[in-house]
């Protein structure tokens, strides 16, 4: 949330887990992007996992519009000082503290203390070479140990 109480966002391509305890989670912001002083301001941020179908809004929020939440309901995050929860988009979102903010060329590697996170269950969004699908269901395929023996 910026500081004039407009809500900012963007589309990240990757968001990796750092750690489980405490549980960490990070990427990487370009340091051009318009949100990252919000969440420098602020920082906490939410991270909206999109759910499948949901790739004109991945594609909205990558791009350089001003008004990236036009027609898009939300609610500000109680704990993540009004971060945006995308309620109708996405699969589960996590609610972050940032704890840190690494400088590394042009972008900054930050990460974030998962304060609170909720599942709403669902077909998540993937990107894979150009393009957007639902994450296929499929059954377990054999542990490695099944294999090797």
């Amino acid at each position: 949330m910026a500081q004039d109480g407009t809500p900012r966002g963007l589309t990240s391509n990757a968001v990796c887990a750092v750690s489980l305890s405490p549980p960490l989670l990070l990427f990487c912001l370009n340091k051009k992007s318009t949100t990252l002083p919000a969440i420098l301001d602020t920082r906490a941020f939410v991270v909206n996992f999109l759910a499948a179908g949901r790739g004109d809004l991945a594609t909205r929020f990558a791009s350089p519009s001003v008004d990236r939440f036009l027609g898009t309901r939300w609610e500000p995050s109680q704990i993540a000082m009004g971060a945006p929860i995308l309620v109708d988009d996405n699969v589960a979102h996590a609610e972050c503290s940032l704890s840190q903010a690494v400088e590394a060329g042009d972008h900054f590697v930050l990460i974030g203390h998962i304060e609170a996170a909720s599942s709403n269950g669902g077909t998540p969004l993937m990107y894979l070479r150009q393009t957007y699908a639902a994450w296929p269901d499929q059954e377990p395929g054999p542990r490695d140990e099944d294999i090797h023996g």
